[in-house]
Parts: C-alpha cells; sequence; structure tokens
C-alpha cells in the first residue's frame, strides 16, 4: 500500500511518469524534487498514509529516490 501511494504521490508532485518506471532515478540530481516538492511530499505523507515525517528528521541522502521514500516510511509504518 505505502509503494504505489508514494510512487502515486510522487509522480503527481514531480510530474513525471518515470518514477513509476524507475523509483531508483535520483529525485533532486535530475530536477523532478525541491525544497517545495518535499514539503508538498511531507503534506501528502501525513494526509494519505497518516505518517508525520518533520524536515528536520530528512537526512536528504534517506530520501533521494523512491525506493528509499518507501523504505523509510515502512520502516516507521512499522
Amino acid at each position: 500500500m505505502i509503494r504505489e501511494k508514494i510512487l502515486d504521490i510522487l509522480t503527481d508532485i514531480c510530474g513525471a511518469d518515470e518514477i513509476k518506471r524507475n523509483p531508483d532515478l535520483e529525485l533532486f540530481k535530475n530536477g523532478l524534487l525541491d525544497s517545495f516538492g518535499i514539503i508538498e511530499l511531507f503534506v501528502a505523507i501525513h494526509e494519505q498514509l497518516e505518517i508525520d515525517v518533520a524536515p528536520t528528521e530528512m537526512e536528504r541522502e534517506e530520501w533521494e529516490t523512491a525506493n528509499k521514500i518507501i523504505a523509510y516510511l515502512e520502516e516507521r509504518k512499522g
């Protein structure tokens, strides 16, 4: 469930279907996600998955690909 939601959320925020085809695509390096987009992502995660993530918790390296975001959230959700 988390995987599909995050891929949908990232596709909407980044405007790139490529994320679903390649969840290891580096989002920041490829200009798909920026500081505004990451805030949108946090809000969407809270609203759709009921997981609270504070920007201060985020290490950019942990959030550089869809797969890393999914792994982080699955671990948090337990």
